[in-house]
């Protein structure tokens, strides 16, 4: 799990230092800076898979819309990312300190790449869940190299055959290495981190795509949800699941229209079928949702962006309950974060309950925009300790604006008559 993470001049986030823990949430006034940090998560996942230029040129619209803007024609601001993870030893983790920069130039151009960190061996034979690999605790390995500009000044012999430079200024040494040795059990930690948005129209107009991992905004739902629901195990709980909250769903079974491949929905009380375009847009982002959490193997990171959206307040408790139990398990946990703006969600995710469920392991952020002040700040001790002492409901300290994340107004100067 991510349990430090500092960064400077990404998109809308000039800079900022967190320390996450298991469950967290960001709240914050519009514009502040949320889905910012969504797209941050999104940036770190896909730079192992499809390089740093790539990520930015192509995934992000390039530079300028990756770096926080400089008004006028001064230097760029300095872009920076540095990461901290702890244990995590069933994907191979011990610990990881790693940061980069880019130089402050209107190109692509890494001014420094640094990496300390200690990993578990593979262990050869049968994988585990999912194809996933299994690891020997008994044997950690330690993963360091320094570089600045071009050259390579510290190289660990875990990491392969020495080098002296890497020569290309416009991609990571670990995107490049990521895939070699050992380095790839931290490749592939990062690239499985995922944000989740999922956006019902989109979902009801799309037919295909890979059935490997759900797309942000769940484009591919269908083959996602019809994979899981070939394994007798995973269907059955993700039903159970979802009946919980729906209860008059019967049962889903993948189908085909034609030759598009859809997922048919049967009523209990009325045996009459659906297919999903004709379901309720809150009954499809909670069976995406829940499909996320109850792979074999979930996502090791994870941003849910707004879970509230078209959700019943039921829904929103039963699956805030099924995202909990997954961030707590002895085994692949997920380390989750929730943006929102409902007071439905800050009192399931803060409540005095769900902190003890996860054991302290909750902690609440702030995204806000103020003249000289971090762009992320931590939520007041103060009101953290009042929710815990159960002196009001989580909401009831929103609502009074005790967070401090009601928007700012500015102070513009007046003009001259």
């Amino acid at each position: 799990m991510i349990t430090q993470l500092n960064v400077r001049a990404f998109k809308g986030l000039r800079e900022f230092s967190m320390t996450p823990r298991r469950v967290n949430l960001l709240i914050g006034a519009n514009g502040t800076g949320k889905t910012n940090f969504a797209d941050l998560i999104a940036f770190i996942a896909s730079l192992c898979p499809r390089g740093l230029s790539t990520t930015i040129e192509d995934a992000f619209g390039g530079l300028s819309q990756v770096r926080t803007r400089q008004p006028g024609a001064g230097t760029p601001y300095r872009f920076r990312i540095e990461l901290r993870l702890g244990e995590d030893p069933s994907r191979g983790i011990q610990q990881v300190h790693y940061h980069f920069a880019l130089a402050q130039s209107k190109e692509i151009k890494v001014q420094e790449e640094v990496l300390d960190a200690v990993v578990y061996k593979r262990r050869p034979g049968k994988p585990a869940k999912q194809g996933f690999p299994r690891f020997d605790t008994d044997q950690p390995i330690r993963l360091h190299y320094q570089r600045q500009g071009t050259a390579v000044n510290e190289w660990s012999d875990a990491l392969g055959p020495s080098i002296s430079e890497f020569d290309d200024e416009r991609e990571l040494v670990l995107a490049s290495y990521g895939r070699l040795g050992e380095l790839r059990t931290l490749s592939d930690y990062l690239s499985s981190w995922r944000v989740y948005n999922i956006d019902a129209t989109i979902a009801k107009q799309s037919t295909g795509g890979s059935d490997v991992e759900l797309e942000r905004y769940g484009a591919n739902i269908v083959p996602f949800v019809a994979r899981m629901l070939r394994d007798r195990k995973l269907r059955e709980r993700l039903l159970s699941d979802l009946r919980e909250a729906v209860p008059y769903i019967q049962d889903v079974q993948p189908d085909r229209v034609l030759t598009f491949q859809t997922l048919r929905f049967a009523e209990q009380d009325t045996g009459v079928e659906f297919q999903l375009p004709e379901m309720s847009d809150g009954t499809i982002r909670l069976l995406g949702l829940l499909a996320v959490f109850r792979q074999p193997v979930p996502p090791a990171v994870v941003v849910i962006e707004e879970p509230e959206n078209a959700m019943h307040a039921y829904a929103i408790q039963h699956f805030m309950d099924v995202a909990r139990r997954v961030t707590m398990a002895e085994e692949f946990a997920s380390q989750v974060f929730f943006t929102s703006h409902s007071p439905a969600v800050v009192d399931e995710v803060l409540s005095v309950e769900a902190m003890r469920e996860t054991r302290s392991q909750t902690a609440c952020f702030v995204t806000q925009r103020r003249p000289e002040e971090p762009s992320i700040v931590a939520a007041p001790e103060s009101v953290m300790k009042a929710i815990a002492q159960n002196l009001g409901r989580p909401s009831d300290f929103q609502r009074e604006g005790s967070f401090g994340d009601e928007p700012v107004q500015l102070e513009l100067p007046l003009e001259e008559a």
